[in-house]
């Protein structure tokens, strides 16, 4: 069960924050952090598409659909300013993100019922905790262009209320 936990918590920060180490080595620019956003806003659009198909409960279910359609519109500002701004998204070098994805997904699938409802809600709180941190600690203060960091800086809330709204479903499901 800890092994479990240990796994998906592992590869949320891999998904985040690129396990290419460029985010840790300061080469972030505007394309890159586009991306990462870009990547984050698709894959929690997936899980949570996972989550309002599969969960057991009517919360999970619940959570699922909410995480993604706030996620669909969230994306969808991210790529509308990569327009505006003429700004190619591209992800770091060397990035493992999709790979250590998969291995999450595969994890989830391979869950069903209350199994599949805890695995899913540890997955959300470790995932949109790690956005959160990435946002305020590495994507923000990396940020060149003021609109991108307006965007970043409005979008974090919706971030936050998605976790604390997965902590409170994890927490009356005695998973937290």
């Amino acid at each position: 069960m800890m092994r479990t936990r240990f796994f998906v918590m592992s590869c949320v920060v891999a998904v985040v924050v690129s396990s290419s180490g460029a985010i840790a080595a300061g080469a972030l620019d505007d394309a890159t952090i586009l991306a990462v956003f870009d990547q984050a806003n698709a894959v929690d659009i997936f899980t949570g598409r996972l989550g309002a198909k599969r969960g057991s409960s009517e919360e999970v279910r619940s959570l699922g659909r909410m995480v993604a359609t706030d996620h669909v519109a969230v994306q969808q500002m991210g790529r509308d300013l990569a327009r505006k701004l003429q700004v190619t998204p591209t992800p770091p070098d060397n990035d493992t993100s999709a790979a250590d994805y998969a291995r999450t997904v595969a994890l989830l699938q391979s869950k069903s019922g209350a199994d599949f409802d805890k695995a899913y809600l540890q997955y959300e709180v470790a995932f949109h905790q790690s956005v959160v941190d990435a946002i305020k600690d590495t994507l923000l203060p990396a940020a060149k262009n003021a609109e991108l960091r307006k965007l970043l800086n409005t979008v974090l809330p919706g971030f936050e209320h998605h976790l604390a709204a997965t902590k409170a479903v994890a927490s009356k499901m005695g998973v937290m």
